[in-house]
């Protein structure tokens, strides 16, 4: 018999850090491109799995000692190699008991008609301009999950001013995957502790001033990510020579958007990119003093 003790006994097993299950019924609400109800009608919950990213690995990023293995193992191996792995065992042990499994990894690449912003660890992103609905009582496609909200959903965690979602004992380290399901489990509460107390940490030591009190500039953060900042290691007295806003852009104070991003992206060549990924030049700092943080005031 499938019931929620086993779902989070495999988990662990094949490799998650953490699991919860969400009430299908707390994301009554969501916009339908957000919607898993739009995903499979007759699901009863969400289970939401967390992948730990080794703290050494932003450690190493913060003393400007190594950056290729945050994006490499950190980020590109768990979302695209372990996840999947991990979501198809996941997958089939739900339907082995007759039950649906859509399993929900993070899409990278894509953002819902209508989502300007960007993912900055990736070279580019594809807004689904041209999607439209099959009729009118469908949303158009493709169907993206809010992960953020799924994870509180789900009693993973609560979303930092920064917004990444911070874990218990873990911090802001971790990597997502979901499970939508018909499966009648039982299902855990929506975690209601906030360890954001505005201390606004995250905000002073992004490089790019890309945080602001109440959203995140995904397109500045992209261009930061990318090492536009004058504490980029890789960075020398040639980049942007001659251009009269080199000190703004250098000193985080330009601000970008979609259009001014895209084309200052090939000038921040300082690391080849990964099968697609930004390396990653500003050691995300916004995770780091986080983590620091509730660390000081023994939140975690």
């Amino acid at each position: 018999m499938l019931d929620a003790k086993t779902i989070k006994e495999k988990a662990i097993e094949f490799g998650a850090s953490v699991v919860g299950i969400g009430d299908i019924k707390y994301f009554e609400g969501t916009i339908p491109q957000r919607d898993p109800k739009q995903i499979l009608p007759n699901a009863k919950c969400v289970i939401g799995f967390g992948f730990r990213v080794p703290r050494a690995f932003y450690k190493t990023m913060d003393a400007q000692r190594q950056y290729f293995n945050y994006t490499q193992v950190g980020v590109k191996y768990i979302d695209e190699d372990l996840a999947e792995i991990f979501l198809l065992k996941m997958g089939g042990l739900i339907e082995n008991e007759g039950y649906d499994a859509c399993l929900q990894r993070n899409i990278s690449n894509l953002r819902i008609k209508g989502d300007k912003t960007t993912n900055p660890e990736l070279i580019d992103t594809y807004e689904l301009v041209h999607a439209e609905p099959i009729n009118a009582s469908k949303p158009p496609p493709d169907i993206i999950m809010d992960f953020n909200q799924a994870a509180q959903i789900c009693g993973l965690g609560s979303v930092g001013r920064s917004g990444h979602l911070i874990v218990p004992k873990i911090g802001p380290f971790v990597r997502l995957v979901f499970i939508v399901t018909d499966a009648p489990l039982e299902c855990d509460e929506p975690f209601t502790k906030n360890f954001c107390e505005g201390c606004d940490e995250c905000i002073k030591g992004c490089p790019g001033k890309a945080i602001g009190e109440n959203d995140v500039n995904t397109w500045q953060c992209a261009v930061y990510y990318r090492g536009a900042h004058k504490s980029n290691p890789f960075m020398t007295d040639d980049f942007l020579k001659g251009d009269p806003e080199r000190e703004a852009i250098i000193n985080g104070d330009k601000v970008f958007d979609r259009e001014s991003a895209r084309a200052i992206y090939p000038k921040l060549d300082f690391l080849p990119s990964q099968t697609g990924y930004s390396p990653c030049l500003c050691g995300r700092k916004c995770d780091m003093v986080c983590y620091k943080h509730l660390k000081e005031i023994n939140a975690l």
